[in-house]
């Protein structure tokens, strides 16, 4: 009975410390995942500014920090919402981030 006793004890205290354990894995994940959000959120801030200062349109801008993924990297916003002066920018974009900026282009202007 003793025996049984401490056995359940010994499972109870493997439990514990696994629930701990893993826990302490999760939150570490969760602290992870939000410095990445962080991180995504201030790539879009400074896309938003860069676009602001290049174009002077914040609601178009707005729409491109929003809805463009973070990794299309844009060198000149006046060339990929004004295409037909200089539309080798727009040109290289994916049809998927053509049809984005178009959709906000014509939203906001």
């Amino acid at each position: 009975m003793f025996a049984r006793f401490v056995a359940m004890l010994i499972m109870a205290a493997l439990l514990v410390s696994f629930d701990a354990s893993a826990q302490q894995s999760f939150q570490e994940s969760m602290s992870e995942f939000q410095r990445a959000l962080a991180a995504v959120d201030a790539i879009k801030r400074r896309k938003k500014l860069q676009c602001v200062m290049s174009i002077a349109n914040g609601k178009l801008c707005e729409c491109l920090s929003r809805e463009l993924p973070v990794d299309t990297y844009v060198r000149s916003y006046g060339s990929i919402v004004n295409p037909g002066k200089d539309g080798v920018e727009y040109g290289q974009l994916s049809a998927a981030d053509k049809k984005i900026v178009d959709q906000c282009v014509s939203d906001n202007l």
